[in-house]
C-alpha cells in the first residue's frame, strides 16, 4: 500500500475514534466541560447530546472521505476538494496552538482561561491535519477526477 493511503487510513481511523469519543463525552456534562464545551451547553443535557451527535456525524463523514481517498470505499462526491477542506479544517484548528501556548506560558493575557490540555488538543488536530494533507497531496493524481 502506498504511503499516502496509509496516511488517509490513519486519518480516517482517527476521525472515527474521535466520533465515538465525542458521543461518549456527550452523555457526561462534566467530561464535556473538561474537554471544552461551553457551560451553557453542558447544563442542557438534551442539547449537549444533540450537539455531540452532530459533531460525531461530521467527524464520521470526514473519516469516510479519508477512507474513500485511500480507496477502501467507493469514491465519494467532490473527493479532492472535500479532502482539501477537511485538511484545512484540522490544520486551522491545530494552529490555535499558537495563541493557546502564548496564554498558557503567560506571555499574553486573555479574558478566556486556557488550560494546558487545550494545547495538547491543538497538537492532535495539527497532526490529523498533517496526515490528511499528506495523504491528499500524495494521492492527488490517483483520485477520480469526476464530481
Amino acid at each position: 500500500m502506498k504511503t499516502f493511503k496509509h496516511m488517509l487510513v490513519l486519518s480516517g481511523v482517527l476521525c472515527f475514534v474521535l466520533a465515538i469519543f465525542q458521543i461518549i463525552i456527550g452523555f457526561s456534562p462534566s467530561l464535556s466541560l473538561y474537554f471544552g464545551a461551553p457551560e451553557v451547553l453542558a447544563k442542557n443535557i438534551y442539547m449537549l447530546i444533540l450537539v455531540s451527535f452532530v459533531v460525531a456525524w461530521i467527524l464520521g463523514i470526514f473519516g469516510l472521505y479519508a477512507m474513500s481517498g485511500a480507496g477502501h470505499i467507493r469514491a465519494l462526491p467532490w473527493l479532492k476538494p472535500a479532502l482539501l477542506l477537511i485538511s484545512g479544517i484540522f490544520i486551522l484548528r491545530g494552529l490555535l496552538i499558537i495563541p493557546e501556548f502564548l496564554v498558557v506560558m503567560g506571555l499574553v493575557q486573555s479574558s478566556i482561561p486556557v488550560a494546558p490540555r487545550f494545547v495538547v488538543f491543538s497538537i492532535g488536530a495539527l497532526v490529523i491535519g498533517f496526515f490528511f494533507i499528506t495523504g491528499t497531496i500524495g494521492g492527488w493524481n490517483s483520485f477520480p477526477s469526476k464530481n
